[in-house]
């Protein structure tokens, strides 16, 4: 199983506070079934520039593997990515192609917690196009619900972008069924927990996972997992 979106690095974003935290992060991940995991801190343009981002980010993640390999344990595979948090103008600043997700060509970007205009969509297509990059936006479902939106997925879908939820929007009693069908009918790309902690935002991932096959939906997860992971061998 992949997750696509998590902030388990120490020390750099909001997520994960320390390698303690960490290493518990990434073994309940494992524990769970999660074969695959991205690291995503957060990337806000008015506070940090790409190569500065780069070099904490490539820092915490070497603490965090000299951690691992001292606990000899089992943990997922980790490619490094980032969730970059919308700006205008992003569509020309070319070196945010450096945070990509790994060796895949897609990147998140997390719109702002506002309506959408049409224009913040373009922005983003414009990203894409000017970056060669496939844009996939951050956990659509928060913005669903928080900004009280069901028209998002269909405004996503008919621009042909690319999505990802989180797994606590197949795990909430008022939005499983909806995530549900929107699996079944192939309008989720990617699914990831958004992890930061062990506590109140901890690694969920498996919940989710409870919730499709109880579904019988199975087959579509299988399905998003080895898409994904067909590309990671390949490059």
């Amino acid at each position: 199983m992949v997750d696509f979106h998590s902030h388990f690095l120490p020390g750099i974003d909001d997520g994960s506070d320390s390698v303690e935290t960490s290493l518990a992060m990434l073994r309940e991940s494992y524990r769970q079934g999660v074969d695959v995991m991205f690291a995503t801190p957060h990337f806000y343009a008015d506070e940090d520039d790409p190569e500065s981002f780069l070099y904490n980010r490539n820092n915490a993640w070497a603490l965090l593997q000299e951690a691992m390999a001292e606990d000899g344990g089992a943990f997922p595979e980790v490619y490094l990515g980032a969730e970059i948090y919308f700006f205008p103008g992003m569509s020309v600043a070319e070196e945010l192609a450096e945070l990509s997700m790994g060796p895949t060509p897609f990147m998140i970007i997390e719109p702002p917690m506002m309506p959408w205009r049409e224009s913040i969509l373009d922005e983003i297509e414009q990203t894409g196009e000017n970056l060669r990059r496939i844009p996939v936006v951050a956990h659509l479902d928060r913005y669903m619900r928080m900004l009280d939106d069901y028209t998002l997925f269909d405004r996503l879908r008919n621009r042909r972008m690319l999505i990802q939820v989180n797994a606590s929007f197949f795990t909430h009693d008022d939005t499983a069924e909806l995530a549900l069908r929107y699996l079944r009918e192939k309008r989720i790309q990617f699914i990831g927990s958004d992890c930061h902690n062990m506590d109140e935002r901890a690694p969920n991932m498996g919940m989710a996972a409870d919730v499709i096959r109880y579904d019988g939906a199975d087959a579509y997860l299988e399905e998003l997992n080895d898409r994904l992971c067909s590309l990671l061998r390949r490059v």
